[in-house]
């Protein structure tokens, strides 16, 4: 048991490296001033269609965590969002909720996701990606859900922005070598793009290229090695509670494996299913997925694990399999938007600090709407014979 913690910090060392490299080039970022000049500016401009950045925002996170899955990256966007969110009067927490519910509700509904669709319907014996223009219309009704609730809660939540006055924007306009700085980093966001969309990239090769950037930015700025060192361990000292936050977790769910809790939960659900009604069956097949995801935050994990059981489950109770993949990836999706065991949650929440107490408090009722959600597009699969 005493283990657990050390396995834990072992198996995500992938996820800890890539919290504090990131965090270290920030850390240039911030020793520029770039960030905050660039950021400052872009305030200005937004301060009159605040309401229209966080919708689109997290559209566009929506269509990453759709795509390929968007997860560990939403941590750099975070640490972007807290300052501009902040600056046009929004609290901390709305600026976790832009990145993590976009690509969150993204991910659950996702058409495209290889990571939990594919994963998915390759145990179940489907053919890839087959039955998407039914999970479009789930992922639209996710996104829809999701960016109402965020929306208003940032309407109740906001204040008013601090005041620009003329002395304030001369303070932070932008010089040529921050204005290089920023545009390296936008095109190295780019970048990271393509890569993951084109080249399968995972964190490993985001935080490279979020270390060529943080290099480059040191030579644009002319910072010598002495402080170009010091800026970067100032900022993955920022990061550091996140990290082993982010071990710990992991350690939790290895010791939940070793304790064979995963597989006595997994037993018992599928002989509670066993000759109920479909209507009923589908939904304690979703709800049984959205509370397992606790132990298994993991999409692919946990479709390597419960997908074996409930596909041919899901023939016996007279449900589609491809209605079983659509169960699984809900609930998937749904709990790693409030799942204590998720370590990118847990780490976006520290990047922007804010706690996991408020998180839920807010979150909570977001959960409830998405499950019932979740319910309708499920009876709705039933209804039509969707994959039949």
């Amino acid at each position: 048991m005493f283990l657990a913690p050390v396995r834990g910090m072992v198996a995500a060392a992938d996820i800890v490296a890539f919290v504090l490299l990131v965090g270290g080039t920030f850390g240039v970022l911030e020793r520029s001033g770039a960030l905050e000049a660039g950021i400052s500016a872009l305030v200005g401009r937004l301060q009159r269609r605040a309401g229209v950045l966080i919708p689109v925002s997290m559209l566009a996170f929506a269509v990453g965590g759709a795509v390929f899955g968007m997860s560990e990256e939403v941590i750099p966007f975070v640490l972007l969002f807290v300052p501009l969110m902040r600056g046009l009067g929004y609290p901390r927490i709305i600026a976790a909720a832009v990145p993590l519910v976009g690509a969150g509700v993204g991910f659950a509904g996702a058409m495209l996701n290889p990571f939990t669709v594919g994963v998915a319907q390759a145990i179940a014996g489907l053919p890839p990606m087959s039955g998407w223009p039914y999970r479009t219309f789930v992922w639209v009704v996710c996104c829809v859900v999701g960016i109402v609730y965020v929306a208003r809660m940032a309407a109740q939540l906001r204040t008013a922005p601090p005041e620009v006055g003329e002395d304030q924007v001369e303070k932070t306009s932008v010089t040529p070598a921050q204005a290089l700085v920023l545009l390296a980093f936008a095109a190295t966001i780019v970048f990271i793009g393509v890569g993951v969309v084109r080249w399968e990239w995972y964190v490993e090769e985001i935080a490279a290229a979020f270390v060529a950037m943080g290099i480059l930015a040191a030579l644009l700025l002319r910072l010598d090695s002495h402080a170009t060192c010091e800026a970067m361990i100032h900022g993955a000292n920022a990061l550091l509670p996140a990290a082993l936050v982010i071990g710990l977790a992991r350690g939790i769910v290895l010791l939940a494996a070793d304790m064979h809790v995963l597989d006595t939960t997994l037993h018992g659900a599928a002989l509670a299913m066993e000759g109920l009604h479909p209507t009923v069956s589908v939904t304690g097949m979703f709800t049984f997925q959205l509370l397992f995801n606790i132990l298994v935050p993991s999409g692919s994990g946990q479709a390597a694990l419960t997908m074996p059981i409930m596909a041919p489950l899901s023939d016996l109770i007279g449900l589609n399999r491809q209605i079983a993949v659509l169960a699984f990836q809900l609930g998937d999706g749904f709990t790693n938007l409030i799942t204590p065991t998720s370590a990118v949650l847990l780490g976006s929440l520290h990047a922007a600090g804010v706690g996991f107490d408020e998180w839920v408090r807010r979150m909570w009722k977001l959960q409830l709407w998405l499950f019932l959600a979740g319910v309708a597009v499920l009876w709705g699969a039933l209804a039509i014979g969707y994959g039949g």
